[in-house]
C-alpha cells in the first residue's frame, strides 16, 4: 500500500494489506549492520558489547537526571562511528565519546565515569578535571552551586 522512510533515514516503514483477511501490516525494515568490534589499546580486538557500554554509562548516571534514551542515542552515536569507520573502533576513541556525550548531558555524571576511565587515585585529580572543565574549584575543595549553573541540571552536586 505504502512505503516511506522511517527512524531518521534508518529504516523503511511499509503498510501492507492481506488480499485475504484484508488486515493491514506494519513493517520496519533496516539494514544489517555488520558485527563491530573495538580495538583495544594492547591491539587485541574484541567484538563490541552494547549491554557492556550501556552499564558503564548508566552506572556514571546513577542518581542523576539523565533520561535512559540519552544513553541510548550516546550508544547509537558511538557504534554508528564505528559502522562508519569499517566497522572498528579504537576503544580509547569510545571513551572519548563517552565523555564528551555525558558533558554534554550532565557534568557530575561526566566526572563519575572520568573517574573510572582516567583511573583518579587521588582527590586531587578530580579538582584538576574540574579545572578543564572550566569550573574553579571554591576553598572548600568542591564547586560551589553558582558554578554548577551553566550544567543542564543547574543544581549543587
Amino acid at each position: 500500500m505504502e512505503s516511506r522512510p522511517a527512524e531518521s533515514g534508518a529504516a523503511v516503514r511499509r503498510r501492507r494489506l492481506c488480499p485475504a483477511c484484508e488486515h493491514r501490516f506494519t513493517t520496519y525494515e533496516r539494514r544489517e549492520r555488520a558485527r563491530l568490534f573495538i580495538r583495544k589499546r594492547d591491539g587485541e580486538r574484541q567484538p563490541f558489547d552494547h549491554e557492556k557500554l550501556r552499564s558503564g554509562l548508566t552506572r556514571a548516571a546513577h542518581k542523576r537526571p539523565v533520561d535512559q534514551a540519552e544513553i541510548e542515542r550516546l550508544i547509537a552515536a558511538i557504534e554508528r562511528e564505528a559502522d562508519e569507520g569499517g566497522g572498528e573502533i579504537e576503544a580509547e576513541r569510545v571513551g572519548e565519546l563517552c565523555l564528551e556525550g555525558l558533558r554534554n548531558l550532565d557534568r557530575v555524571a561526566y566526572l563519575q565515569f572520568a573517574s573510572v576511565y582516567k583511573g583518579f587515585s587521588d582527590p586531587g585529580q578530580f579538582t584538576e578535571e574540574l579545572r578543564r572543565m572550566g569550573v574553579a574549584p571554591n576553598a572548600g575543595g568542591g564547586p560551589s552551586k553558582t558554578q554548577f549553573a551553566g550544567s543542564r541540571t543547574g543544581g549543587s552536586v
